[in-house]
């Protein structure tokens, strides 16, 4: 999330919102303080947080100055661990609602998220993307890839991966799988070591022509 508009009212903008959270959302000054302390005297730093209720556990998210506004450098538990994709989002997406966005009205600031929001697009080329997204929305989450159909699209994921050199990783394919599509757990670590097999495979290939 960027939060950008005019430098000279960067200070007045922070405190509307400062003062204008309402619950789930707080400001915590103490952590805000300790922030600025950590980061070599950096002033500016806010660190909100979000109480916990049935769609996500408390959380706390860090804004963090730059010319003319502020950034979110991360969205993160209040407890230990770490949030799902779509807890994240869901995190980012309230506190623009709740808090940034009324408050940026009135100051002229805009408010971006897309850059913060991640999804497929932002990790595969929309060739790979389409690919998985065609595997994903017609194959049984029951069977995996072993039906002949669903497994020739998801070799054809495999192979547009391995053309456009896409970068999704091993960990955020089996999230996405898991937390965004609902393939259970087993299925997606199944999936995974496919995946990781069929490109070790394509390079070799490649490597021996």
């Amino acid at each position: 999330m960027v939060l950008s508009g005019d430098p000279a009212q960067r200070e007045a903008f922070a405190a509307a919102m400062v003062h204008g959270a309402e619950p789930p959302w707080s400001f915590d000054p103490v952590g805000s303080e300790k922030a600025g302390q950590n980061a070599l005297g950096q002033r500016g730093v806010l660190i909100f947080q979000r109480a916990a209720d049935e769609r996500v556990p408390a959380a706390r998210l860090v804004l963090w100055p730059q010319d003319g506004g502020y950034y979110v450098p991360n969205v993160t538990p209040v407890a230990m661990g770490q949030f799902t994709i779509s807890q994240y989002n869901a995190v980012l997406d309230d506190f623009a609602n709740a808090v940034a966005r009324p408050v940026a009205r009135r100051f002229g600031f805009g408010v971006g998220l897309t850059a913060a929001i991640q999804s497929l697009d932002d990790w595969l080329p929309p060739e790979a993307a389409a690919a998985l997204r065609r595997f994903s929305a017609a194959a049984n989450k029951s069977s995996g890839a072993s039906h002949p159909l669903d497994e020739r699209r998801w070799f054809d994921f495999i192979i547009a991966v391995h053309r456009c050199r896409g970068q999704i990783g091993s960990d955020r394919l089996g999230r996405w799988l898991h937390e965004v599509e609902g393939w259970d757990e087993d299925s997606s670590h199944h999936l995974v070591a496919q995946f990781e097999r069929g490109l070790a495979l394509l390079s070799r290939e490649e490597e021996t022509r």
